[in-house]
């Protein structure tokens, strides 16, 4: 019976496009999943902060005398304001937050109901898993054989992007490394709040859920955590630092890469190449990353990272920010924030206490994000690194395939990336001048309340998936909390179009021509595959 029920439900969900369905899975589950929130909060006493302007006359002294012509200026500063029960708006957000693994809050996460913490939490790790595939694992547990059906190994290779044979390989792989990467990491911060004085920062949470939350949240790089000062009680606590770092940077990498590391450490550690131990190791091949890509991921993960952390050290370390901590713990800090501030959304320091230059720095990482078929968000390393091959190819001769480390790197890749990078730009400039001009009213400058700055900052935060934000004087939640209701819908519009892609939101349009039958133009010899977006 139960095998009948998805065979056709699988069925009606194969006449939708791959980029359809992600589409509208996206949506269906962020309005059910909004539903589910606002239920489970609607009883609880709210405080949500509002902005407030106040006239303020400032006088000026000259020689103890003063000015006769003072000058008035606007003072900007939150009230809060106590109803019963979340607005809608905000779980919303939360929910496209959590299903798009940002982290940006609209209102104070840490006092969320435990119901409404398991709810946001499921919708993380389906946000992580992508929520066709969670389905499809759940379908193929209750329902045999389901995998086989040929529409539903179609539907699945264009959301995974492998050919249609490797379907129930990758989707193997993704839940293997997701609860084994998950599982680890809550045991080792689990032992390490329960034994030692760190478990005391907790509030009264127990240290085993605070522990697999944060661990699922930070593997499918969510950002959302469970106090209402992030990962700053932990500042200088290098167990759950590199242990949420290390979430972070796997999950990043993208399952393709991390299967393609996979093959070659089984390649190296097992000698024994009998008949079995070969064919599994063509199975996780079919499956992998193409060298390059793997190559790229790793170099660029490296370079990212080495940047995030040493140009903030060298600019913030003498600040006020970070200058009463010693030099290993300055690194420590700068790390982390330098390994979050690409995806992932943590904070263990006050984003809105940073420099300009180290917020710009941040903003392009940011834009960047991790790797392909992750977790995490971003235009993505692959894109950034074929742009760069594509404006270096300029000063080579023409007609030449574009080089990554010394691989062909297929024409179509190119086309792709310079798609992508312009639809970013466009739809992240639209974004922040929309919300700009709604905002207007609250745009003063001096304003240490609103400003340019953390409206780009917010926006980019949302594109690409990472969940940091400015804040604001006296608030706990995101800087979105803050925004009118029509901003705050525009910041989930824009999580949704980044953790989707551009390009996938264009495919999906109803008057998007389908590709020509014709085949397309040869690729260049030996051209590599890399993943776009």
């Amino acid at each position: 019976m139960a095998n009948k029920i998805f065979k056709n439900f699988f069925d009606i969900l194969s006449h939708f496009s791959a980029t359809q369905l992600s589409v509208i899975s996206f949506l269906l589950m962020s309005l059910i999943g909004g539903l589910l929130i606002w239920s489970t909060e609607r009883n609880r006493i709210v405080t949500e902060e509002v902005p407030a302007a106040q006239k303020v006359i400032v006088y000026q002294k000259v020689n103890n005398n003063l000015v006769t012509n003072p000058q008035e200026q606007i003072y900007t500063f939150t009230k809060p304001q106590k109803q019963k029960g979340e607005n809608f708006i905000d779980t919303l957000f939360t929910a496209v937050s959590a299903l798009c693994v940002t982290g940006l809050n609209s209102t104070d996460f840490s006092r969320f109901t435990i119901y409404g913490q398991i709810i946001t939490m499921i919708l993380i790790q389906m946000g992580g898993l992508g929520i066709i595939l969670f389905t499809s694992i759940f379908a193929m547990s209750v329902a045999r054989g389901l995998s086989e059906h040929a529409n539903f190994r179609k539907l699945m290779s264009g959301i995974l992007d492998t050919n249609e044979n490797s379907v129930r390989d990758m989707i193997k792989h993704v839940v293997i490394y997701t609860f084994l990467f998950e599982g680890l990491a809550t045991l080792i911060m689990g032992l390490h709040l329960q034994f030692s004085n760190a478990g005391k920062l907790l509030n009264g949470i127990n240290p085993w859920w605070w522990s697999l939350f944060h661990s699922v949240s930070a593997f499918n790089n969510a950002g959302f955590g469970l106090l209402n000062n992030n990962l700053s009680s932990f500042v200088t606590d290098p167990v759950i630092n590199l242990t949420i770092a290390g979430l972070i940077i796997l999950g990043g990498l993208g399952y393709p890469v991390l299967i393609g590391i996979h093959v070659f450490m089984r390649g190296k550690l097992i000698r024994k190449k009998d008949r079995e131990q070969k064919k599994l190791i063509a199975d996780m091949q079919s499956v992998s990353a193409s060298s390059v890509q793997i190559r790229v991921a790793l170099v660029g993960t490296v370079l990212l990272l080495a940047l995030g952390t040493i140009f903030p050290l060298l600019e913030e370390s003498h600040k006020a920010l970070l200058s009463h901590y010693t030099l290993s713990q300055q690194i420590l800090i700068t790390f982390f924030q330098s390994v979050s501030t690409r995806t992932a959304g943590f904070n263990t320091i006050d984003i809105g206490l940073l420099g300009i230059a180290t917020l710009f720095l941040y903003i392009l990482l940011m834009y960047i994000g991790t790797n392909p078929a992750g977790t995490g968000g971003g235009i993505k390393i692959p894109t950034v690194a074929v742009l760069y091959g594509y404006l270096k190819d300029w000063f080579s001769k023409p007609g030449q395939p574009i080089k990554l480390l010394g691989k062909n790197v297929s024409k179509f890749a190119v086309s792709h990336a310079i798609r992508l990078f312009f639809l970013s730009i466009i739809t992240i400039s639209i974004i922040t001048f929309t919300i700009c001009f709604i905002e207007g009213k609250w745009l003063i400058t001096p304003d240490p309340l609103f400003s340019f700055m953390k409206i780009l900052f917010e926006v980019v935060s949302a594109f690409g998936t990472v969940g940091l934000s400015m804040g604001f004087p006296g608030g706990v939640a995101s800087f979105s909390a803050i925004l009118s209701p029509v901003s705050k819908l525009l910041i989930i519009i824009t999580m949704l179009i980044g953790r989707l892609g551009p390009l996938t939101i264009l495919a999906s349009l109803p008057w998007k021509k389908e590709p020509s039958e014709k085949e397309l133009s040869p690729d260049f010899p030996d051209a590599q595959r890399i993943q776009i977006g």
